[in-house]
C-alpha cells in the first residue's frame, strides 16, 4: 500500500489555512450576501462558502470514479481513512470554541496516546513480526 502523505499533508494544510484566514478576516454569517467578482463572474460570499466544502466532496466521488476505473477500489474503509475522518470530525468541533476549551485534558491525553503509546507499540510489534513472524497456526 501506498499514499501520498505529502498531498494529503497539503489538502489538509490548506483546508485549516483557509478556515484560519476566514476567522481571521473576520466572517461570519452577515457576509454571506457580500457580492464579489471572480475571473468567472459575480457570485456571493455564500457561493464561495458553499464551493468551500462542495469542491472538496465532488473531488472526493471524482477520486472513487478514477481509482475504480484503475482497477484500485478500496474493499474497505481503510483504517488510516477512518482515522483521519474521526479526527477532522472532532478538529470540526473545536472551530469557534477556543474560549470553552471543550474536552482539552482528553485531547491532551489522545495526542499523547498516540506518540507514546500506540504508535511506538505498534512500531515494535511490527519490527518484532520481521524478525520472528507469529505462527499463524489456526486457533
Amino acid at each position: 500500500m501506498k499514499t501520498d502523505w505529502n498531498l494529503i499533508r497539503s489538502m489538509m494544510e490548506t483546508a485549516i489555512g483557509a478556515c484560519e484566514q476566514m476567522e481571521a478576516m473576520g466572517y461570519n454569517e452577515s457576509h454571506r450576501h457580500l457580492p464579489t467578482e471572480t475571473s468567472q463572474g459575480p457570485v456571493t460570499v455564500f457561493d464561495l462558502m458553499v464551493s468551500s466544502f462542495t469542491y472538496p466532496e465532488s473531488i472526493r466521488y471524482q477520486i472513487i470514479r478514477e481509482r475504480h476505473d484503475a482497477g484500485a477500489d478500496q474493499p474497505y474503509v481503510h483504517e488510516f481513512s477512518r482515522l483521519l475522518v474521526a479526527m477532522a470530525q472532532a478538529s470540526a468541533e473545536l472551530v469557534g470554541g477556543k474560549d470553552a476549551a471543550p474536552a482539552s485534558a482528553s485531547l491532551e491525553q489522545m495526542l499523547a496516546w498516540y506518540r507514546d503509546l500506540a504508535l511506538p507499540n505498534l512500531r515494535r510489534a511490527i519490527e518484532q513480526a520481521e524478525i520472528a513472524p507469529p505462527d499463524k497456526s489456526p486457533v
